[in-house]
């Protein structure tokens, strides 16, 4: 059944719509390393050994985290053991820092909040220097109450409490970057990052009780939720952590059952823990779900799609559509996307939302990238500053070929049964000023477009 007048009406309540923005925000100190300096670090060391550490004790332990990603091309984001530790590496004057807003639920309101919606955000680590890189039209829960970040943080100094800023160390390297580590030279295949992070609130997952007092209040008025950040939660307590966050989910669901909700993935230790949280987040359930190429590359594959010979796709493809497609009929999810550096892939089943909507939704999400990656904006002027991504026009055309492939604009879809498979490439800016945050950007501005579609 579709909505009543009345209740399309509450939630387009001024003509913005009320996303759930959920869990993690807090500060980035973001620094762009040169192959050069690395080199400096580690030159005299012949015997330095590169690997991606399961925690960061040291400098060393980061260093080689650090590398390890560069010669892999992939993004990581691994916790650090200690206060002193993040306070060694934070005041270390070979790195130099420029504070950005972290947080895949804080980058996501911001973006909502330029695009037109009124994100809730859950924000229990709330700081003044936290609060100045929030979006003015960014809701904070307090007292029953949605308040501006500077309204926020004003009542939550009037409380008296200490709060320190959750910092996330985030080390960028750009393509054909190259260091000489040891007994090894390094060339970063592609542009990417590594997070190292010490944030024992997120880590947590922890919420504000004005956020949960609201949710609780007010979930039949709000249309969607974006949860994320469970990449955060490490170590023995994860499984409780994760349980205690899908009770909250399950318990809006049950409120509000037209509640879209998207889940979005991060960088995980291993595939247990990834698959594990999947199996949680299902029974709630949820609607849609968003994996990187690293992180599809986690869950369990599935023989689906058969009768698509792999031979008529781009290399990737047999690997990120059986598993993407094989994930959602198997976690009975309506929709599971996977954004990579060249396309962004989305199989869902039909009935919600047509192809050509989707593919709009789609299209974006990586415009608002680009716009982040170009201009540090994700509403910036891109001018003549991005083209069409040539991997990604390629598998568009792959896609066109097989039975029932259809160009459509920048990108392509078909339709396969009770399945739309739907592709839009990319959009390449050389020399990125901002490599994080993209896929948060590109995922929050595709979920906002899908929410109007469905409305």
């Amino acid at each position: 059944m579709g909505r009543s007048r009345i209740e399309i009406e509450e939630i387009m309540l001024y003509g913005r719509m009320k996303v759930i923005c959920a869990y993690s925000a807090n500060i980035d100190a973001i620094c762009t390393v040169s192959g050069e300096a690395l080199s400096n670090m580690i030159s005299k060391d012949r015997n330095f050994k590169i690997d991606l550490k399961k925690s960061i004790k040291s400098r060393n332990d980061l260093l080689s985290s650090l590398l390890y990603c560069m010669r892999q091309g992939s993004g990581a984001e691994v916790l650090i053991e200690d206060r002193q530790a993040a306070w060694q590496i934070g005041s270390d004057q070979a790195f130099s820092w420029r504070p950005r807003l972290g947080g895949n639920a804080a980058i996501m309101a911001n973006v909502l909040a330029a695009l037109g919606a009124e994100p809730i955000l859950n924000s229990p680590a709330l700081t003044p220097r936290l609060a100045e890189l929030l979006h003015p039209k960014v809701r904070l829960p307090e007292g029953g109450e949605l308040l501006d970040p500077v309204q926020a943080v004003q009542a939550v100094q009037s409380r008296g409490k200490d709060i320190e800023d959750m910092v996330h160390y985030v080390f960028q390297f750009q393509e054909n970057d190259t260091v000489s580590a040891g007994k090894e030279n390094i060339t970063a295949p592609k542009a990417n990052r590594f997070i190292a992070t010490y944030d024992p609130v997120n880590s947590r997952l922890l919420t504000s009780e004005g956020f949960d007092s609201y949710c609780r209040d007010s979930i039949e008025s709000i249309a969607g939720a974006i949860v994320s950040g469970f990449q955060l939660a490490a170590g023995s307590r994860e499984q409780a952590i994760f349980s205690g966050s899908a009770t909250q989910i399950k318990s809006w669901k049950q409120k509000n059952a037209r509640l879209f909700i998207h889940a979005e993935m991060g960088s995980f230790a291993g595939a247990s823990t990834m698959n594990s949280l999947l199996e949680i987040l299902s029974q709630i359930p949820i609607d849609s779900l968003g994996l990187n190429e690293d992180e599809i590359a986690l869950a369990l594959p599935d023989a689906a799609l058969r009768g698509w010979q792999e031979h008529d796709l781009p290399e990737e493809w047999p690997q990120f559509l059986r598993s993407a497609e094989g994930l959602r009929r198997r976690l009975g999810l309506f929709r599971v996307a996977v954004h990579t550096g060249d396309y962004i892939l989305s199989v869902m089943k039909a009935g919600r939302i047509s192809p050509r909507q989707e593919l709009a939704a789609l299209q974006s999400g990586t415009d608002a990238a680009a716009s982040l990656a170009a201009t540090g904006s994700a509403a910036g002027n891109l001018g003549a500053q991005a083209e069409v991504n040539s991997a990604g026009l390629q598998a568009k055309e792959m896609l066109c070929r097989l039975d029932g492939g259809r160009a459509e604009g920048r990108g392509a879809y078909l339709i396969s049964g009770d399945l739309i498979v739907s592709l839009m490439p990319s959009l390449l800016v050389r020399n990125p000023s901002f490599t994080v945050g993209l896929g948060d950007t590109a995922t929050s501005a595709i979920f906002l477009r899908e929410l109007e579609a469905i409305i």
